[in-house]
């Protein structure tokens, strides 16, 4: 599975911008960028924060990761 691809879908879904995203996540705007620019996947844990942070989003708590 793509997962940037997903994310990206996810983000849509959300009227999110990536940088909202790396704001909850705690993940550097350059690292999703990069990674999507050029087609590489996340880490495990890069995934984990995005995931944490998109549900936080959905259950409408506001934190940030």
């Amino acid at each position: 599975m793509d997962t940037i691809k997903r994310v990206q879908d996810l983000m849509q879904a959300r009227d999110m911008n990536l940088c909202v995203l790396a704001k909850k996540c705690g993940i550097s705007y350059s690292t999703i960028q990069t990674t999507a620019r050029w087609g590489g996947q996340l880490s495990v844990e890069t995934i984990e924060r995005i995931c944490l942070a998109i549900l936080f989003v959905i259950l409408g708590i506001g934190i940030n990761l």
